[in-house]
């Protein structure tokens, strides 16, 4: 079926206080399924808000400056929640929609049990200070979560949302995130693509950007990416154009800068 695309669409609800987003709902597979519904979470399982879809497009009023969840719904189908910060500066609300029954269960299942290698090795990570050990486990871990990684992609290519679920898919960018600069920008390369199709969420892209451009000691283009000085303090590495700044974050989905930084500077 070819891809579904449209402009994204923010205006004024009439509902007061609310915004109506509007967005396209794809499929890079199957026919999307007969019936979908749309709704607005405030929290997993507290609905806000039901939208309407027809034709592979939705509707659905939203709460202005509030933080929610966008969530498709069909019979054995399934969507990655779209967080929305901000109705107002919301950006790229394409929800990509697949079959639950992925083809590539068993290799979904290893990617999700690698992320748990992952976050499992950063647990021992000191909160302070510098621990050898815990160094040398950690760049253990990270060399082996890459070697899989390499032979997956070298097998099946990038593991999309389609192919093994948008969680498993969410442990492919979180191995490449924490693996070595080259493995990163290779990576990298395949995500731009996936993007193209959906298959990826814009907030990881753009944090895999950052942490490439950081890495060749250029700015970055999304204040996602800080160091730690020799004073213990939390501070941002340099970031290009400051002043649009904003419009690009929320280009990607992601949420307004000062919040964003808060969760640095509790740990200054």
């Amino acid at each position: 079926m070819p891809r579904l695309s449209c402009a994204i669409l923010l205006c004024w609800s009439a509902h007061a206080g609310a915004f109506e987003l509007s967005g396209a709902i794809r499929s890079n597979g199957a026919p999307l399924p007969p019936a979908i519904s749309i709704v607005a979470e405030l929290s997993p399982g507290q609905t806000h808000s039901i939208g309407q879809v027809e034709h592979g497009r939705y509707r659905i009023d939203v709460p202005e400056g509030t933080l929610l969840a966008l969530v498709a719904r069909a019979p054995q189908w399934e969507a990655e929640p779209r967080i929305i910060h901000d109705a107002a500066t919301a950006g790229a609300l394409d929800i990509l929609l697949y079959p639950a029954a992925v083809p590539e269960a068993a290799l979904a299942q290893a990617l999700l049990a690698m992320e748990k290698e992952d976050v499992a090795a950063r647990k021992d990570w000191p909160a302070t200070g510098s621990d050898a050990q815990a160094r040398q486990r950690l760049r253990e871990t990270d060399d082996k979560t890459e070697a899989r990684l390499r032979r997956i992609i070298a097998s099946k290519g990038w593991p999309t949302q389609t192919m093994v679920g948008y969680k498993a898919a969410g442990s492919a960018w979180l191995i490449a995130q924490h693996g070595s600069d080259a493995f990163l920008k290779s990576s990298l390369a395949l995500m731009r693509v996936a993007a193209t199709q959906g298959e990826i969420t814009l907030s990881r892209l753009a944090l895999t950007i950052d942490r490439d451009l950081s890495n060749d000691k250029l700015p970055q283009l999304y204040g996602s990416q800080f160091q730690t000085g020799s004073d213990g303090k939390t501070v941002p590495l340099p970031i290009d154009d400051p002043q649009r700044l904003e419009q690009r974050r929320a280009s990607m989905g992601l949420e307004p800068y000062a919040q964003y930084r808060q969760l640095f500077e509790q740990d200054n």
